[in-house]
C-alpha cells in the first residue's frame, strides 16, 4: 500500500516513493494527470504548506465513507472484531466553519499561524476555513496585540465562548511581563468582540487572566448549559458534540448508576446524570472537575458527583465506585491501563468515546479477551476536512 497525500480517490498521478516500510510506502505527489470523481479542488490558499486539514481536496461524501470504513478496518485488524453492529456514520452539521476554538503557533512580531505539515515551520494564515467566522475575524486584533507584548508566546488558542464573543488563551515562552499587563488591558478595552485573555506559564498553575475568560457550553436544546474556564478540554465542534452525547446517553441508558471516567468538565457526566441513578466523574483535571461540579450545582443535578485524579489510579483505589455502566473518554493515545483494570473488574457495560480507531481498537481487544461482545458502534464526524473521526462503541460483558 503506498500512501500519496494530496491524491484523492480515483485519481490517476505522477508520484515518487519517499518512505519504505514493511507492508507501505509514503509517496509525494508530483502531478494529477487525471482527477477521479471524488477529487475537488480545495478552497483554502493554504492548504499546499498547512497541515491542519488535509482531506479538502476530497468530496464529503467520501470522506465520510473512508471514516467509516476505518473504524471497521481498525477494529477488525487490531481487535477482531467482525460482528459488531457498525451504525452509519453520523455526519458533522456542517462540514465548514465547525470549529469554536483554534490553537495557532507564535513567533516574535506577531506572526501567528498554523503549523507546516510534518514540520516545526510557521504558516501564517489570515483566516481558516473551518473555524467559526468569529475566529477568523479575530485574528487580526490577536496579531495586534502580540507585536506590543514583551512576553514572549509559543501557542496561542482563539476561542468563542457561546456568547458570541472570543476569548484567546496563550501559552509563555518565559515568564510573564509585568508590564504586558496594561498593553492587554488596553487592548481589552478597544477589542470589544474579545472579552477575555489568559497567559498561561510553563509552571503548573501559573496563570495570569484578564476580563472573562470563561466558557459556556450547551450539549442539547433543553440540557444545562456548562460553564468552564478557558484552558479546559472541550469538544472543537459544538454541533456534533450534541450528536456525540445524544449517542452517548442513548447507549448508556437509564436507571444505572455510571462511573465517568476522563470526564473534562462534565461533557457527558452532566447529560447522563439526567437518566441515571448517579454518576461518578473522575478526571485529572482538577480546574474541569470543579467546574462540572459547579455546572451541576448551578443545574440542581444532585446524582452526580466530581473526583480530582488519574483514571487508572481511581479505577485501583475505588473499583468500580458502585457502577454497573462505565464511560471513558480518554486523549487519542487511549486507555491501555484502564482497560486491563475495567477487563479485572468486569462492569456490566462499557461505552468507549475515541477520537482514535487504533487505539481504540487495541483497548477494546484487551476487553474483547476479558469476555466482552462489541454491541454497537457509531462513528461520528467530529473533524471534516481531516482524517479523524470520534467513535462510541458499546460493549457488554458476556461471560466471566
Amino acid at each position: 500500500m503506498t500512501f500519496v497525500p494530496g491524491a484523492a480517490p480515483g485519481d490517476r498521478v505522477r508520484a515518487r516513493i519517499v518512505e519504505q516500510h514493511g507492508n507501505y510506502a509514503r509517496a509525494v505527489l508530483l502531478h494529477r494527470c487525471a482527477p477521479g470523481p471524488a477529487f475537488r479542488a480545495p478552497p483554502c490558499p493554504w492548504i499546499d504548506a498547512c497541515g491542519g486539514c488535509p482531506w479538502q481536496h476530497v468530496d464529503y461524501a467520501t470522506q465520510l465513507a473512508s471514516k467509516q470504513s476505518n473504524v471497521r478496518e481498525a477494529l477488525a485488524r487490531i481487535a477482531g472484531v467482525t460482528d459488531a453492529q457498525l451504525l452509519p456514520i453520523i455526519a458533522a452539521p456542517n462540514e465548514w466553519a465547525y470549529r469554536h476554538r483554534i490553537r495557532l503557533h507564535a513567533a516574535p512580531g506577531g506572526l501567528l499561524g498554523y503549523r507546516r505539515a510534518r514540520s516545526h515551520d510557521l504558516v501564517a494564515v489570515d483566516h481558516c476555513l473551518t473555524a467559526e467566522p468569529a475566529l477568523s475575524a479575530a485574528l487580526g486584533p490577536v496579531r495586534a496585540l502580540l507585536a506590543t507584548l514583551a512576553t514572549a508566546l509559543d501557542d496561542v488558542e482563539i476561542a468563542s465562548n457561546g456568547r458570541g464573543t472570543v476569548v484567546v488563551d496563550a501559552t509563555a515562552h518565559g515568564p510573564f511581563r509585568d508590564e504586558d499587563a496594561a498593553r492587554i488591558g488596553d487592548w481589552l478595552r478597544t477589542t470589544p468582540q474579545i472579552v477575555g485573555v489568559a497567559v498561561r506559564g510553563r509552571t503548573l498553575g501559573s496563570i495570569r487572566t484578564f476580563g472573562a475568560t470563561d466558557f459556556t457550553i450547551r450539549t442539547g436544546d433543553d440540557a444545562p448549559p456548562i460553564t468552564q474556564r478557558s484552558g479546559s478540554f472541550t469538544q472543537v465542534n459544538p454541533q456534533a458534540n450534541r450528536a456525540l452525547v445524544r449517542t452517548v446517553v442513548d447507549f448508556v441508558g437509564g436507571g444505572r448508576a455510571v462511573l465517568d471516567l476522563f470526564c473534562g468538565a462534565g461533557n457527558l457526566s452532566l447529560p447522563i446524570a439526567r437518566i441515571a441513578t448517579s454518576v461518578v466523574g473522575v478526571d485529572a483535571d482538577a480546574v474541569g472537575v470543579a467546574d462540572a461540579a459547579g455546572s451541576a450545582a448551578a443545574a440542581g443535578i444532585v446524582y452526580v458527583r466530581f473526583e480530582a485524579g488519574a483514571a487508572a489510579r481511581f479505577r485501583r483505589r475505588r473499583g468500580l465506585a458502585g457502577a454497573d455502566v462505565v464511560v471513558l473518554d480518554p486523549p487519542r493515545t487511549g486507555a491501555i491501563a484502564v482497560a486491563q483494570l475495567l477487563a479485572r473488574l468486569t462492569p456490566a457495560r462499557i461505552v468507549y468515546v475515541s477520537c482514535e480507531p487504533s487505539t481504540l481498537a487495541r483497548d477494546v481487544r484487551t476487553l474483547v479477551g476479558a469476555g466482552y461482545r462489541v454491541h454497537r458502534v457509531q462513528p461520528i464526524d467530529m473533524f471534516p476536512q481531516t482524517e479523524h473521526v470520534e467513535t462510541v462503541l458499546e460493549a457488554v460483558l458476556t461471560a466471566r
